[in-house]
């Protein structure tokens, strides 16, 4: 059941997904507002919509941090086996 919620929040066509984004970036997060201008979207669908895209992208915009930061004076790097 909780996938098919998924389903049909990924299912938003490009017109919604840039509306939604537009929308967001005047009126922040009055979802009541945003999903009143796209047809058959509740807030709470187009809430968890833009939850789901704000974590995909934090995902895909992820930096991550070296292990090590500093080799100690002794660490030899050879490329010979």
């Amino acid at each position: 059941m909780e996938e098919a919620k998924v389903q049909e929040m990924r299912d938003m066509s490009l017109e919604e997904e840039d509306l939604i984004r537009r929308l967001h970036r005047i009126l922040g997060d009055r979802w009541e507002m945003i999903a009143g201008r796209l047809l058959n979207r509740t807030a709470e669908e187009v809430e968890k919509y833009w939850k789901i895209k704000e974590i995909e992208n934090l995902e895909k915009n992820k930096i991550y941090k070296p292990i090590c930061t500093k080799l100690s004076p002794s660490f030899k790097f050879s490329m010979d086996n």
